[in-house]
């Protein structure tokens, strides 16, 4: 891959042309502006430029080009961003040779490598494409899903990448082999329909894979006392291309319709989603082999999958299961999306049947279901007044089911129209219900404040390290370079006489594994602005320093705090006066990012 390949990118598409297709811009001028993407903003803040190719959020600092853009509004990587802006600008990205590749790119040539295999498996097993024919799949989304099988063979898959030059260790890490207790791999997936998560960019970084034959059992390979394992869906476990709560499945194919139509259809299976897609609803996304977290972003500071969801479309209908499992299941997921201000909205599916069956047996049943849905709230509500007539078991249903819901809803006459429907359906008192829901407010207030408090700190964790990822990518990416060379160790002497060589070794250690895949990014980043690269790193410094800083400043309070419970004067003082030193250190980081 060259930098040919990201310049003719950029010739074809400017910024203006890809933020567009995501956000709503508006002409500034000469400039563009839009409400940022990346926090939660009124008034627009985030500004595009044509000239320069470029995007300023004055809120929250984000920056960058079309690249940039794309990987942090999709959460995906720079290559993955690549791929996207590739494919939407007609542009054939060339291949690199092995030794240019990094962990990461092995690690999706190996899960490709996974996904052919299994693909031409499934076309040597006729039962298993006459099964999936029968339950409603189509020739054309059986290729379009990239559906395969794994055979029912212990070692197939293994020998197959083995063959194809892979490395054991590389093939264990994603996932796709088991070390037995014997001390012997074994493939994973077996005898199993094979369905590909793929990332937003439509590359394949886990499986989840259906028993087949559904009366086949699977037995582990350990010798002794075998344990039959009756798992009908098989997920891969996290890996370094998969975490559960960052992808689902499907997403790579419903981007597109989730913005356009201005909603997303939340559904449980494989099954259920590609038979909603059939059906005319490609904004429909699943849950199968992937997990709901209750924020925006995960540890790391990567977007999971409702943050996605939510930058696309902040509406979200939830088509769980009609059973009483599907019902639980929609209620936890419907909580965290309210949490995230997303207006929720529950498909009222027949008792006993999931998407995929009513599909089948009729798609008009299906559209009308996803016409009809109701708010979360209201679905709950007409489920209480259904079990039972008694306001005594009413009222205490409506405090342990509906409050939770309302609790997250943050408008007061949304609320007030929602105890209005409790008033009227259930028949209790008004002000019975405002003053229960008063009570059981405020002994959630203390609770919600300790989350924020958390969550600060867990925003104030990724800022540093993103900027210790680029601090080391830059370090990296220098070494045995002339270019740049005297500026770049003159700013990394700075850090560490500001930080200590401690400090940063520790930073270099820790991205070391990482090292030839940040290279490729930075090279694709800086290859047409070299000159940017020193500016660039002294304001990574100056941030990164003031950053660690601040954490050893918090650390030494904490500290003191505990000093003076124990009445050690002696300690105190020294400990006071080390603080006073890293609070001058500080403010004389913001005086040098002033010059």
């Amino acid at each position: 891959m060259s930098s040919s390949s990201v310049d003719k990118i950029k010739e074809i598409l400017s910024i203006v042309d890809v933020v567009s297709t995501y956000l709503t811009v508006e002409k500034a001028g000469k400039n563009y502006k839009a409400k940022c993407p990346f926090h939660n903003e009124k008034t627009p803040s985030f500004f595009i430029s044509p000239d320069r190719g470029s995007y300023y959020c004055f809120g929250c600092g984000a920056k960058g080009d079309i690249f940039s853009f794309v990987e942090h509004f999709e959460g995906t990587d720079f290559l993955g961003s690549l791929k996207i802006l590739a494919n939407r600008a007609g542009v054939e990205l060339s291949t690199y040779q092995s030794k240019d590749k990094g962990k990461t790119d092995i690690y999706y040539e190996i899960m490709e490598s996974a996904t052919d295999f299994f693909e031409k498996s499934f076309e040597k097993n006729k039962e298993a494409r006459s099964y999936l024919l029968g339950r409603g799949i189509s020739d054309i989304s059986i290729s379009s899903f990239r559906i395969g099988f794994a055979p029912d063979s212990w070692t197939m898959l293994l020998d197959y990448l083995i063959k194809k030059g892979y490395k054991l260790i590389d093939i264990e890490t994603v996932g796709l082999i088991k070390k037995g207790n014997s001390g012997k791999f074994y493939d994973r997936f077996r005898s199993r329909i094979m369905f590909p998560i793929m990332d937003s960019s439509g590359r394949v970084i886990a499986f989840s894979g259906r028993i087949f034959p559904e009366n086949n059992k699977e037995v582990p390979i350990e010798i002794g006392k075998p344990t039959v394992v009756d798992s009908k869906y098989l997920n891969s476990p996290d890996t370094p291309l998969f975490n559960k709560s960052n992808v689902l499945f499907g997403i790579d194919k419903a981007k597109i319709a989730v913005r356009s139509r201005n909603y997303s259809i939340i559904v449980e299976g494989q099954m259920d989603l590609i038979m909603s897609h059939q059906a005319g609803f490609a904004n429909t996304v699943a849950v199968s082999g992937t997990a709901f977290s209750d924020s925006l972003k995960d540890h790391e500071s990567k977007i999971n999958n409702l943050g996605l969801i939510k930058r696309l479309s902040s509406n979200i209908i939830f088509a769980f299961d009609g059973d009483d499992a599907g019902i639980r299941a929609v209620s936890r997921s419907a909580m965290i999306a309210l949490s995230l201000e997303m207006q929720v909205k529950i498909a009222v599916l027949p008792k006993g049947e999931d998407p995929a069956e009513v599909i089948l047996k009729d798609e008009n049943k299906w559209k009308d279901i996803i016409k009809n849905s109701v708010n979360i709230i209201s679905f709950h509500l007409d489920r209480i007044c259904k079990n039972t007539d008694d306001l005594r078991l009413r009222g205490k249903q409506v405090r342990e089911i509906i409050f939770p819901f309302l609790i997250m809803i943050s408008s007061s006459i949304e609320r007030s129209a929602y105890i209005n429907e409790i008033h009227g359906k259930t028949g209790l008192r008004e002000s019975a219900i405002i003053e229960d829901f008063d009570k059981y407010e405020k002994a959630h207030f203390i609770e919600s404040k300790k989350e924020e408090i958390v969550q600060v700190e867990k925003d104030t964790n990724s800022r540093r390290s993103n900027l210790e990822k680029r601090f080391a990518s830059i370090v990296f990416w220098q070494e045995g370079k002339e270019d740049n060379k005297r500026e770049i160790g003159e700013l990394i002497s700075l850090f560490e006489s500001d930080i200590g060589k401690e400090v940063l070794e520790s930073v270099l250690d820790t991205y070391k594994p990482f090292s030839e895949n940040l290279i490729l990014e930075i090279e694709m980043l800086y290859e047409n602005k070299k000159d940017a690269i020193i500016k660039d790193m002294e304001e990574v410094v100056l941030n990164l320093e003031e950053e660690i800083l601040k954490d050893q400043s918090t650390s030494l309070l904490l500290k003191i705090n505990e000093r003076e419970k124990q009445k050690n004067k002696n300690d105190i003082n020294i400990d006071l006066a080390n603080y006073q030193k890293l609070v001058e250190k500080i403010e004389d980081i913001k005086n040098r990012r002033l010059k």
